[in-house]
């Protein structure tokens, strides 16, 4: 099958904070800010720490800034850093183009690749580049008509009719022109982003594995790394200049900014910002949420892609051209297995519920001292609490059926098929056009679908969220599959689950996309009379996965109508605004390159070097140094990229900076608006920051932009494209060594 991550659908919305002209507040340099509002943030502090240039060279809402150079990369961030289009992201990031791009015969995901010309540049299949062109508070638009009496339900139609004609009045596809309105703090306020999206995108150069992702899964999330995590790109557009397929009459795209990178260096204490698009944090929700997601929700989760992984690296264990299609896979569900486990930990260690638990008190006793506060704000927490009661009522049962639809491409297919035949006869329901558009949309998804099938996977996946729904609580038991296997006890019910996911997964009669197209031509009546067994357990679920939808949009419009008013209260409580929790926009932070204290009698400093890749080399992966990194150590042949003193290459570096998923690829900075590194990871020690910034511990860690040129100059052989990066900081008793590879 076409393996998909299958992250849990968490119920809910983003959560966001809204702007409003009150300051921010922050706890030391946490908070990803939206770029409009940085104008709020102390403007002497920020020069005090290091800060360099005006706030307009970072975001200028009528002209040229830092801003436009950023952009998201498939599902992370990158940076022009030439006039030709020319980008950088993260090595993971641009991972999953040279796996599609890989045979048995050139294995880029291993090797690595490097174009000798334009020409030679390397499709990077089904990824984009997306560029915010203009960002717009339209809250008054969005809320148009909704007072603090509108019922959840209504609040919620409103808001999405008014989102979509906004959507669709701003898009403009022939052009490349997309809209998007987004919520920020939880619906009190609403952003309108404008997007420009480009389709044609190739890879320039990209180190080997064994620099990329030096270190593997040992090291993911670890300090000290000595990962060179990174890819250098391009953005295409026809000869029109306009957004264009790809075509090798493209021509470059030609940014309206791009960054200089310094190899001056950094030192601990410098002062570095980041811009970049986080995925989603979640720091202003209810104890109630936190409680959700580290004790249900992330502990199913894990379980999930711990099965997953296993299932991967056995279905390739034989077949070397499967390994290798699988490993981009493979190391995103690693990445995030880890993530969620560490998250946990860190969750549980820091105690958040407890913390948000004193804040509710808090609250609760602040509303309880002014009569027009309470009547305000009295009901929040209340509703807040009833809505997750009704939520873990079947919290399990609904998360397992929505993974049981998932776990095969054909049953989510035979759900698909029932839904089209439900629609169908249901009076008054979807429109002939809109049905026939439906099954043309379903056929061409089971092509690719069942091109990429993995039968083996399928099959152990399908087990195991059998035998994990058979240990769900009473009152949570799934009917469809206690109706099966109920009346069996220990390896008898094992066997039946076993032999019943192979009837499924190894269905010889609807095994290519034409038979499998003709179902959706089928009635509900004929589809029963196959007694097909997917087709007839996807029907048996049917009515469970319609109750958790139905369960699922209260759920929604409850929390939607009471947390915008959690969030205005605590910050009237607290007399300020917070910054906005990260939902995928563009986003300013700032901090310092500093070390850390991981347990007792450690201490971190925030610097590794090629040295240190040298002392972990094994030999074998993935701590495999190429041999010619190990020559270039041994000769000191470091040209311009090595440290002060000469003696060493500067590899990565930890700042302090408020970071999260979403962020990897993002230009790290000096005070200058230099870029001086590329974000790549997180420690493991900060992990759970998508629900709290840990001040003490937490850390990103970047790749040293010396390392970057340094290994695309002196290992690659791509000194070429020095040509066209604007460099500065360069030492001038080493600059004449720029660019001039040994081969």
């Amino acid at each position: 099958m076409s393996l998909r991550l299958f992250r849990l659908a968490a119920t809910g919305l983003a959560a966001a904070l809204c702007v409003t002209a009150i300051p921010f507040r922050a706890l030391g340099d946490e908070g990803m800010f939206l770029p409009d509002t940085l104008g709020r943030l102390s403007q002497p502090r920020l020069k005090r720490r290091g800060l360099k240039i005006p706030l307009t060279e970072i975001y200028n809402p009528t002209g040229v800034s830092i801003k436009d150079a950023v952009v998201i990369v498939d599902g992370g961030t990158g940076e022009f850093v030439s006039p030709n289009g020319l980008l950088l992201t993260n090595h993971h990031v641009g991972f999953d183009a040279l796996v599609s791009a890989s045979d048995t015969t050139r294995d880029y995901a291993t090797n690595g690749f490097k174009a000798n010309s334009r020409a030679d540049e390397l499709p990077a299949k089904d990824y984009t580049v997306t560029i915010t062109q203009d960002l717009k508070d339209v809250t008054s638009e969005i809320l148009k008509g909704i007072t603090d009496s509108t019922s959840p339900a209504d609040r919620e139609r409103t808001i999405g009719r008014n989102e979509e004609q906004l959507e669709l009045a701003g898009s403009n596809e022939a052009v490349g022109i997309s809209v998007r309105v987004l919520p920020m703090n939880e619906g009190l306020s609403f952003y309108k982003f404008t997007y420009l999206l480009l389709s044609d995108v190739r890879i320039v150069y990209a180190p080997p594995k064994n620099i990329g992702f030096f270190g593997g899964d040992p090291d993911n999330f670890e300090w000290p790394r000595h990962c060179g995590d990174f890819t250098f790109m391009r953005a295409y557009v026809g000869p029109d200049g306009k957004p264009a397929a790809y075509s090798t009459a493209n021509v470059p795209f030609k940014p309206k900014k791009f960054l200089s990178l310094s190899l001056a260096g950094v030192k601990k204490g410098d002062f570095m910002m980041v811009m970049g698009y986080p995925g989603t944090t979640r720091r202003y929700r209810e104890s109630y949420s936190v409680a959700y997601n580290q004790d249900t929700l992330l502990p199913l989760t894990i379980d999930i892609f711990t099965k997953q992984i296993e299932a991967l690296q056995e279905a390739g264990k034989n077949d070397p051209a499967l390994r290798l299609k699988l490993q981009g896979t493979i190391f995103d569900l690693a990445n995030s297995l880890k993530a969620d486990e560490g998250s946990v930990v860190a969750m549980r260690r820091a105690d958040i519920v407890g913390r948000k638990q004193n804040q509710e008190m808090a609250f609760t006793r602040w509303l309880e001292a002014d009569a027009a506060r309470k009547s305000k704000y009295g009901q929040v927490l209340p509703n807040l609490s009833k809505a997750y009661q009704e939520l873990n009522a079947t919290a399990l049962r609904d998360q397992l059926v929505l993974q049981l639809l998932q776990s095969s491409e054909l049953l989510t297919m035979a759900f698909g098929v029932q839904d089209i035949a439900s629609a169908k006869e249901s009076p008054g329901g979807e429109s002939a056009p809109a049905l026939a558009a439906a099954v043309v949309s379903a056929r061409e998804r089971a092509k690719v679908a069942l091109a990429d099938r993995n039968l083996t996977v399928e099959r152990e996946l399908l087990t195991y969220l059998l035998r994990r729904a058979a240990d769900l609580p009473e009152g949570q038991k799934i009917e469809a599959v206690e109706k099966r296997f109920g009346m069996l006890k220990g390896d008898a019910r094992r066997r039946a689950e076993e032999d019943f996911a192979r009837a499924i997964v190894d269905s010889k009669n609807f095994v290519t996309a034409e038979t499998v197209g003709r179902l959706f031509d089928l009635s509900l009546t004929q589809i029963r009379e196959l007694h097909e067994p997917y087709l007839d357990f996807a029907a048996e679920l049917t009515p469970l996965l319609v109750q958790e939808q139905i369960r699922t949009r209260v759920f929604n419009a409850s929390v939607g109508r009471w947390r915008p008013l959690l969030v205005r209260g605590m910050s009237e409580m607290n007399g300020a605004m917070l910054y906005p929790d990260a939902n995928r926009t563009l986003r300013f932070t700032y901090g310092a390159v500093k070390g850390y204290v991981p347990h007792d009698a450690a201490i971190y400093e925030p610097f590794s070097h090629l040295s240190g890749v040298i002392e972990k080399d094994t030999g074998r992966e993935p701590f495999d140094a190429p041999e010619k990194l190990k020559q270039l150590y041994s000769a000191h042949d470091f040209g311009p990229y090595a440290t002060g003193n000469g003696s060493d290459v500067p590899v990565d570096f930890l700042s302090d900076t408020d970071i999260i998923g979403g962020n990897s690829g993002s230009p790290i900075m000096n005070g200058q608006g230099e870029q001086v590194g590329i974000i790549f990871d997180g420690n493991y020690e900060g992990l759970g920051n998508d629900f709290f910034y840990n001040e003490e511990k937490g850390r990103s860690i970047s790749v040293d932009i010396r390392y970057v040129l340094f290994i695309a100059d002196k290992l690659g052989g791509a000194g070429y494209l020095l040509k066209e990066l604007r460099l500065v900081g360069v030492p001038k008793q080493r600059a004449a060594g720029a660019g001039k590879s040994r081969h």
